[in-house]
């Protein structure tokens, strides 16, 4: 009786140990430390460390020091990492699935309602499949960049014809290619540490990108000019943790991590919106002229682009099921 009494006291002082020890957690970034989402996610860190009054600690790697976006899901897969946030549009390219967020349905629209599938089953189909394919934890909502622009170097585009014959670095992901393969551009897949030089060497004639994304980088030193507004994709970052990292931590923790992490989310979506603002006015006054798309070029696009949506569907492997999912969300 003692001998059971005993194994059991030693199971319980264990468990209690377990969920006393202090658990670091390493996150892989390829935007450098004044990039927005360095700035949010490392915001909603301290939340996290607060919350657990100092048990859980983050240890972050920026500037692609460890992985860029396009490897660092194979990283988190083999535990080699603990936690990253690949844009939507980089896992796409392992989740096919993810390319139902760049369909002309979402073309225009504001993000409360491009919310409503992040947030809603799409976006609960998506963790469910990203799961179990790369075998690691979505941790909960995702953290905002906010609306695409067009930058370039020489060419005032005033219309999406003109950037026909154009070289421009895309963020990644065959949606974004698709759109610059309509308008006779060539995507050029290069990781965003190598922008400066890449625009700077004539590589390429500008990028598909956000203004936060320039003004951290101070991409008019590299040679922008000018920008084109058409809000053609919305760009979203999501939390993904190492499954082995996740399972090792107390459950109480694994609560702590998640509520927290929402919570944050809420604050930083607001910030995101805010310094985008910021930056569009940042970028003018280093010389960057924008020009925003009217609302008959928005609707013309839109209308030419909904036509294509089911072959653009089929060609980039989105399932037909989420396709309806997100119709079905957006129209909540």
């Amino acid at each position: 009786m003692k001998l059971f009494a005993s194994v059991a006291l030693a199971t319980i002082v264990s468990a209690t140990l377990a969920a006393a020890q202090n658990h670091t957690i390493d996150i892989s970034l390829d935007t450098g430390p004044t990039h927005l989402r360095n700035v949010l996610v490392h915001d909603i860190a301290k939340k996290i460390e607060d919350a657990s009054d100092g048990r859980l600690k983050f240890n972050f790697f920026e500037g692609g020091s460890q992985y860029n976006d396009r490897d660092v899901t194979t990283a988190l897969a083999q535990g080699a990492i603990d936690m990253a946030l690949p844009g939507h549009w980089n896992l796409a390219r392992i989740v096919p699935d993810y390319n139902v967020l760049g369909l002309p349905m979402f073309y225009g629209l504001p993000r409360e309602e491009q919310y409503k599938a992040a947030d809603g089953e799409t976006g609960a189909a998506l963790a469910k499949e990203t799961e179990e394919k790369l075998g690691v934890v979505v941790l909960g909502n995702w953290v905002d960049l906010g609306f695409g622009a067009m930058f370039f170097t020489e060419t005032a585009v005033k219309v999406p014809e003109d950037i026909k014959g154009l070289k421009m670095r895309s963020p990644g992901g065959a949606v974004a290619v698709a759109r610059f393969e309509k308008f006779g551009a060539t995507g050029v897949s290069i990781p965003f540490p190598d922008v400066p030089q890449a625009l700077q060497k004539g590589t390429i004639d500008g990028l598909m990108s956000t203004f936060e994304s320039v003004r951290s980088a101070k991409l008019w030193d590299s040679g922008l000019k000018h920008s084109y507004s058409d809000y053609h994709a919305f760009y979203q970052y999501v939390p993904l943790v190492s499954a082995k990292t996740w399972n090792d931590l107390p459950v109480e923790l694994q609560e702590i991590m998640r509520t927290t992490w929402n919570e944050g989310v809420v604050e930083a979506r607001e910030a995101a919106a805010e310094a985008q603002a910021k930056a569009a006015e940042e970028a003018a006054s280093h010389g960057m002229t924008n020009i925003s798309a009217t609302e008959a070029d928005l609707d013309e696009l839109r209308a030419d682009l909904m036509a294509d949506q089911g072959r653009l569907a089929e060609e980039l492997r989105v399932d037909p099921a989420i396709v309806a999912t997100a119709q079905k969300d957006l129209a909540q």
